[in-house]
């Protein structure tokens, strides 16, 4: 088996996302060199319409939760040293300070130390289809959770932008989320620029104003921006719509697994 593969079953700052490459859909990632033990979560948890990444070697997992972003880690306990490491390192990415952690242990024993590298949760060898069923609809809300904190909503929409005493500019936003926005279309825009934009969300009357901060821009006039002291009531609106648009793609992508 290779060291990584894609089982069947980012951030507005990064500007490899910014064209709006976006998993709606729950993504974990499953560090395993067992193939029973891969096998059955793969098939559970694309039960629950997850897209589940399999990786073999800890270093290369490492790497991975380092520039991607998973809602769940997976840890098979089988190499006990690596799997603690990983867990540790893990917790301590501010990006993984809430995210979902599962250790598959091969006793009891092992809990005490799981626990306490930071696993919310465990299941123990032989695993149980009724403890593995029980556990994943039990942390599977908190894996929407962590889901709603990082999701961008890939979208095609006018942006009205303006600063100081510049012209207006129309921009066309490429993805959305509670903390910044991917554009295109952005000429005369640079790398510190701080703005106010305004748009509309799709299927609503909510026009939204806010100010925000160029993080990066290429070439091509692509751009991403951060939001910049966003007043509540426009904090709440934006999160609720973000969190509708979330629940019907998850919704969405369970209906095609049945």
């Amino acid at each position: 088996m290779s060291d990584s593969a894609t089982h069947p079953a980012g951030d507005f700052m990064e500007k490899k996302d910014a064209a709006g490459e976006t998993t709606a859909g729950l993504r974990a990632l499953l560090v395993s060199g067992d193939l029973q033990t891969i096998d059955t979560l793969c098939h559970f948890m694309g039960q629950m319409a997850m897209h589940v990444e399999v990786c073999s070697d800890f270093g290369l997992a490492g790497s991975k939760l380092a520039h991607s972003k998973f809602e769940a880690l997976v840890v098979d306990f089988k190499q006990p040293d690596d799997a603690l490491g990983l867990l540790k390192t893990t917790r301590q990415q501010s990006s993984y300070k809430y995210a979902v952690i599962l250790g598959v242990l091969n006793s009891n024993a092992q809990m005490p130390e799981a626990f306490r590298a930071g696993a919310n949760f465990v299941l123990v060898r032989p695993l149980s289809t009724q403890v593995l069923t029980r556990t994943l609809r039990v942390s599977y809300p908190l894996m929407v959770h962590e889901k709603r904190r990082y999701f961008r909503c890939p979208m095609q929409i006018p942006v009205n932008l303006w600063k100081d005493s510049d012209p207006e500019i129309v921009a066309a936003c490429s993805n959305l989320s509670e903390a910044g926005i991917g554009l295109t279309n952005t000429s005369g825009l640079k790398v510190g620029d701080k703005l106010t934009l305004r748009l509309t969300l799709p299927e609503t009357d909510a026009s939204l104003k806010i100010d925000a901060q160029v993080c990066w821009r290429d070439d091509a006039g692509a751009a991403g921006l951060q939001f910049l002291d966003v007043p509540m009531p426009v904090k709440e609106r934006l999160a609720g719509w973000l969190a509708d648009k979330l629940e019907q793609y998850l919704q969405g992508e369970a209906a095609l697994k049945r």
